[in-house]
């Protein structure tokens, strides 16, 4: 009797010219080809971390906290300068995540991130980044950025350009400290995992 595929959560990329979208994909595969498969022309980093910053949304989750206690919408928040641009609106549009409509909010102080499900700090931020990691706190807010040593400063994900392809590198000691749960599927596609999950939410 054949098994059946388990269903797992699809990844959206897209490019500002001529890009198709990639649809109902294994989440392994479709994590790969943010870096590797692409319709010509062949897209930016702008548009492969916008398409990674919408789903990491898509292979996270609370752990201990009420449904109803989320927010009407699901919010990627850029801080400080914004390399990406209207990438991340254009990748964003008409998406949706849990049921919760993607919205992208651009903010200048780290205090008004603490009701973002994601939050994309610009390296521009340079040594303000351990302050604006403090003012988030334990919040159940995904940090992410690709300003070098983020992962040191307390960041939970760090994108990372090797071979002319986009990465990410996860700390899972800065993620336990909130109630989020990365998946696993998430983790096995990272270039660099450390930290541990605790054994609750394994």
């Amino acid at each position: 009797m054949p098994r059946s595929t388990p269903f797992k959560p699809r990844l959206v990329l897209s490019c500002k010219v001529a890009m198709s979208f990639l649809r109902r994909i294994a989440a392994r595969a479709l994590l790969v080809a943010a870096t590797v498969v692409f319709a010509q022309p062949r897209p930016s980093e702008s548009d492969v971390k916008a398409a990674y910053l919408l789903n990491f949304g898509k292979f996270l989750r609370l752990s201990g906290v009420p449904t109803g206690s989320r927010p009407p919408t699901f919010d990627i928040c850029v801080l400080g300068h914004d390399p990406i641009g209207h990438v991340l609106d254009d990748v964003t549009a008409h998406e949706s995540i849990d049921s919760r409509t993607v919205r992208v909010v651009r903010i200048a102080d780290a205090y008004a991130a603490r009701g973002c499900q994601v939050l994309f700090i610009s390296p521009d931020e340079g040594d303000g980044i351990h302050a604006d990691l403090a003012a988030l706190g334990n919040a159940d807010v995904l940090t992410v950025s690709d300003a070098p040593d983020f992962l040191k400063d307390g960041g939970m994900i760090q994108f990372v350009t090797l071979r002319q392809h986009v990465r990410f590198a996860v700390d899972l000691d800065a993620v336990n400290r909130t109630h989020l749960v990365l998946s696993s599927e998430l983790l096995r596609v990272a270039l660099s995992v450390t930290g541990k999950l605790p054994e609750a939410r394994q």
